[in-house]
């Protein structure tokens, strides 16, 4: 009987931890299907929005400017986006820390490093703002504005439940990508970019059961609503000769991961532009609205999110000169629009892009190759996704996304092959995608995954040794032999002056060649053998930057210094301490996080 009761007494216990930990994965699979829920909702009344303000603009307004009798009349396509910018601007005045200019940057950092904590307001801007730049002419997408507002209803979904730090992370990204994944009626590409985008990466477990759900909650309720339906209407796809087009894919992935970053660096230095305008940002705002307007007049196709025009690619309508000039001109519309200061996506851009270079990129290889490869439309479909894989560097929203929006298994061959050499390419070229080279500009380091995630958070002041080996720049090498051998306890030996500043570091390779050199030991000191190029750490460095300077250096101890003008030693810390402490805030973070 006391046997079995100790037996008892010792599993009530575990079995009570499974069933709180069951409650509360239901419990957030719960929240997953209600924030998927919000996002078809809140993706209904974007679109409804968007709608029904180019309605008003393009059909109203600007029947009534003539603009469809074209000629002189084109004129007036300067007048849509500016007076749609005369109630952005102020609305991008009023509330510019939600709303101003590309907002996936500021989501990332908010999921990032601010606890997903996103404020109401930005669920109705979100709906309003951006749909009236796009809806009035301005060249912006659709699906950054829809991602932020999924991400701010999945954090308002967290904070009325109040859930810890780290599942308000999860609940924005399942937000974000339930949005996406009602955009585009595409389930699997809304996850990847949740995982791939928001999460940096992060494809921890944890998060699947949550994302996943919100993503397939959100499809199924705008099918119900709207039906199925597909974005574009892609051409059937197929392969002509696999020998020869694949070959072809793996061309178009170079030519799209150069356009990637030749857009992200065109963009940033747009936006780097306007704000060195020393005017009011609703001036920047209209100021950007009357460049685009003038744009227009020329070449309308750059104006909104270009959807029509992609379906006219698509379907081989256009003529291949002004399909190459699209490439550019909607690469410096968009760095304007959104660069002013306009709320707006780059998603739809990305695609626009990748459509109109595949497609140019196909109309030469069409040429070269008639019989041999497939018509241009099928490149233009594989530049979707490749360009926007490229642009975020992630491949596997761009892969997924190409495929649900074809239902054709055939285009994920040609798909992998451009979409993972573009976004590797890119990635080797620039290493900051479109949605963090903007943060690091500002020295705000967002990495991927959950290991550099991790330890870009904690410091190394956390894992500072202060127990050290340091030995006078004056001691010879028999001097070392003796310290060595009575007192040192690590395998490398900072080198320091009489001042206690750092000169160098001996790594045991170089102490233990040192220490049998014979007739020399008394010509050498210790400055002699040090390496003096070892850059020391501060204490305020991530734990991140320890962990490259041990792989570029070769050392398992790296010294800490107070400052790197006076270099005075304080510390080291060890490649096995920084595992250690990760370990631990690992395990600390997914307690927490339960």
């Amino acid at each position: 009987m006391g046997l079995n009761g100790g037996i008892i007494k010792s599993l009530a216990p575990a079995q009570w931890k499974v069933g709180v930990r069951l409650r509360e994965r239901t419990s957030l699979v719960i929240l997953g299907v209600v924030v998927g829920a919000l996002a078809a909702l809140g993706n209904g009344a974007f679109r409804t929005c968007m709608l029904f303000f180019h309605h008003l603009f393009f059909v109203q307004y600007g029947g009534l400017l003539g603009i469809p009798h074209g000629g002189w009349h084109r004129i007036f396509y300067l007048l849509l986006p500016v007076t749609g910018a005369l109630v952005v601007g102020l609305a991008v005045w009023r509330f510019s820390d939600t709303i101003k200019g590309y907002g996936m940057p500021r989501l990332l950092l908010t999921v990032a490093k601010g606890g997903g904590y996103i404020r109401a307001r930005a669920v109705p801007l979100n709906i309003t703002v951006p749909t009236l730049v796009i809806g009035s002419g301005g060249s912006a997408g659709r699906e950054g504005p829809i991602a932020a507002l999924g991400g701010a209803l999945g954090s308002v979904v967290g904070q009325l439940v109040q859930v810890s730090p780290q599942r308000m992370r999860v609940l924005v990204a399942s937000g974000a990508g339930a949005a996406i994944a009602a955009a585009f009626d595409a389930p699997i590409a809304g996850m990847m970019f949740a995982l791939e985008i928001v999460l940096l990466g992060n494809f921890d477990i944890e998060h699947f059961p949550p994302v996943v759900i919100s993503a397939g909650t959100a499809t199924v309720l705008t099918e119900a609503l709207y039906g199925s339906r597909v974005t574009f209407r892609l051409p059937p796809f197929h392969i002509q000769n696999l020998w020869v087009e694949i070959p072809s894919y793996v061309v178009l992935g170079l030519v799209v991961a150069f356009l990637g970053v030749l857009f992200i660096r065109l963009f940033y230095a747009v936006q780097k532009l306007f704000e060195r305008v020393r005017v009011h940002i609703y001036l920047k705002v209209l100021l950007g609205a009357v460049l685009v307007g003038a744009m227009g007049i020329f070449l309308p196709q750059v104006m909104g999110n270009g959807y029509p025009v992609i379906e006219e690619a698509l379907q081989g309508k256009l003529f291949w000169g002004l399909i190459t000039l699209l490439i550019f001109a909607k690469m410096v519309a968009t760095s304007i629009t959104v660069g002013s200061g306009s709320p707006g996506g780059l998603f739809a851009p990305a695609l626009y892009i990748g459509c109109m270079a595949g497609a140019s990129f196909g109309g030469v290889v069409h040429i070269l190759l008639p019989g041999l490869s497939a018509p241009p439309g099928a490149y233009a479909s594989v530049g979707m996704g490749a360009f926007l894989g490229a642009a975020c560097h992630a491949p596997l929203t761009g892969i997924f996304l190409l495929f649900e929006m074809t239902r054709n298994y055939q285009i994920m061959l040609p798909a992998i092959f451009a979409a993972m050499i573009g976004s590797l390419m890119a990635e080797r070229i620039l290493p900051f995608s479109i949605d963090t080279y903007g943060l690091a500009q500002e020295g705000i380091i967002l990495h991927h995954g959950r290991e550099r995630e991790v330890l870009e958070t904690l410091k190394v002041k956390d894992a500072l040794f202060k127990e050290f080996d340091a030995i006078w720049e004056g001691t010879s090498v028999r001097g070392l032999r003796v310290y060595f051998s009575k007192f040192s306890h690590h395998t490398d030996l900072f080198v320091v002056d009489k001042e206690g500043r750092l000169v160098g570091v001996i790594p045991f390779s170089i102490l233990r060649e040192a220490l049998f050199m014979g007739e020399m030991e008394n010509l050498l000191v210790a400055r002699d053998l040090a390496v003096t190029d070892v850059e020391p750490l501060e204490m305020e460095d991530s734990l991140m930057e320890a962990m490259k300077r041990f792989g570029y250096g070769g050392v398992d101890h790296l010294p800490v210094v107070e400052s790197k003008e006076n270099r005075r030693l304080l510390g080291m810390v060890t490649r096995r301490g920084v595992i250690e402490i990760y370990n631990r805030e690992q395990t600390r973070r997914t307690a927490a996080a339960r």
